[in-house]
């Protein structure tokens, strides 16, 4: 009687089983998952059956031999529990590339990393991050740090399996930028007035430029640590400094800065590194 009614217990929790994966595979897709739960399910189903025909009057088995088959079904559970997080976490990495083929197909010149943020600093006023990806990843310092819709920082510290980014948020932020409707040029940089809102600066503009709401903002690439046409944002007002009346741009980034969650760091592009023959107020960070 106690060894039917461990049967009876097992043939429950192998159902219970078989209806989880049942429920994973139509999640995850059943063109994926169909044999792959066929090769799984099929000696769940095979000891169901076997214990059933025990259970109905067949050659009752010993309870250590009930046991090993419990024991054994349990292995194949977390087998299978394993085999299932390693599908989604490949899964997550391949929507990642996926996402960012397209800057690399677009720019051949480019050597990239992409990489994912692993912890933001809670006493940063300018939502610096740490990314998973250091020195041994050709990461260094200033490589410049963007997503599917644009600039976000560039590397500010390196180690060998982690790096710091900074952001555009930030004052330290000098990016020659310029309008890419009008073509005035100015340079993009953070401020403490507007970063809680994620907006930033396009300063040192000429009082006669032509700049309007809503015009894209992009990189020029003078200064060398920046690839030109690289998208900051668009603009979202005109303005004018109190203390000396210049005129300033704000810009709205594409990219939600303070929580952006994988990057794309990239650690080489063609004129890396060359300055250009250009003012000081002009060279960008």
């Amino acid at each position: 009687m106690k060894e039917h009614t461990n049967a009876k217990r097992i043939i429950s929790t192998t159902f219970i089983v078989l209806l989880v994966v049942a429920a994973v595979s139509a999640a995850m897709g059943r063109n994926v998952f169909t044999d792959f739960y066929a090769r799984i399910s099929a000696p769940f189903q095979q000891a169901t059956t076997a214990i059933a025909n025990d259970a109905a009057g067949g050659s009752a088995k010993t309870r250590d031999e009930l046991i090993k088959e419990n024991e054994d079904l349990k292995k194949e559970i977390n087998e299978l529990a394993a085999q299932v997080i390693d599908y989604d976490d490949i899964k997550k990495e391949n929507e990642v590339l996926k996402k960012y083929y397209g800057i690399k197909d677009d720019n051949p010149d480019y050597k990239i990393a992409i990489a994912n943020v692993i912890r933001r600093d809670p006493n940063d006023d300018f939502y610096g991050f740490t990314i998973d990806k250091g020195s041994r990843d050709d990461v260094k310092i200033n490589d410049p740090v963007i997503t599917e819709n644009g600039l976000i920082g560039w590397i500010s510290e390196v180690n060998v399996t982690t790096s710091k980014v900074t952001t555009l948020l930030s004052p330290e932020a000098k990016v020659g930028a310029m309008d890419k409707k009008s073509g005035d040029s100015g340079i993009a940089t953070g401020s403490a007035a507007f970063s809680e809102d994620g907006l930033l600066m396009l300063s040192v503009i000429s009082a006669d430029n032509k700049i309007k709401q809503s015009d894209i903002i992009i990189t020029t690439g003078v200064g060398g640590v920046y690839p030109p046409d690289i998208i900051i944002g668009r603009v979202t007002k005109l303005d004018y400094n109190t203390y000396d009346t210049t005129p300033y741009a704000v810009i709205k980034p594409y990219e939600d800065i303070k929580s952006v969650s994988d990057v794309v760091v990239i650690t080489s592009f063609e004129g890396q590194g060359v300055i250009e023959a250009i003012s000081d107020t002009d060279s960008g960070k």
